[in-house]
């Protein structure tokens, strides 16, 4: 006899089912609140049966729940933030009036604030360590080697310290710029 399927209901539900099973991606109650009010406003509802994540779709024609990761709905979130992205870039070019213009920006604040919590919760998935490895290919494929300093900003960067770091640099060259 299976489990039952249990849904996860609240950003603490998510938190606490991340940390007993271990899973290599750590979120707070903020990020898994963004996960959570992404997939319910795209018509996902998250559960979990046997310690396994569960999604079901109800835009589905017979919605049933799904094998679904923690990776999975990470990479979603951030795709769908970043087509809402877009659409408030293109609705801030283009406003019908003033309104428009000033309910977009604001829209635009909101995502862009996301997008800093998604960006630090897509670093962890496995998406990410896909994609590194493959530049790091790429990498040594055209010089041979990965050089120190791209293996050092690699680390720093998996570290959650390179944006940072970056960060500061771009700062500091164009407060000099200012002088």
């Amino acid at each position: 006899m299976g489990m039952e399927v249990l849904e996860v209901n609240t950003p603490g539900e998510l938190v606490m089912w991340l940390h007993l099973v271990q899973s290599e991606v750590r979120m707070e109650q903020g990020g898994a609140e963004i996960i959570l009010d992404y997939l319910a406003e795209n018509g996902m509802t998250l559960a979990v049966k046997d310690k396994e994540l569960m999604v079901m779709d109800a835009g589905e024609e017979h919605p049933e729940y799904k094998p679904y990761s923690i990776d999975d709905a990470v990479h979603d979130v951030c795709e769908w933030n970043l087509e809402l992205l877009q659409d408030m870039e293109g609705g801030m070019k283009n406003p019908a009036d003033q309104r428009e213009y000033n309910r977009c920006s604001e829209v635009y604040g909101i995502l862009k604030e996301q997008e800093e919590v998604l960006d630090g919760l897509y670093q962890q998935t496995k998406y990410e360590r896909i994609a590194q490895e493959c530049a790091l290919e790429v990498i040594r494929a055209a010089l041979g080697s990965v050089p120190g300093e791209v293996q050092a900003k690699l680390e720093a960067y998996r570290n959650g310290t390179g944006g940072q770091q970056e960060r500061q640099e771009v700062q500091q060259r164009e407060t000099e710029r200012g002088r």
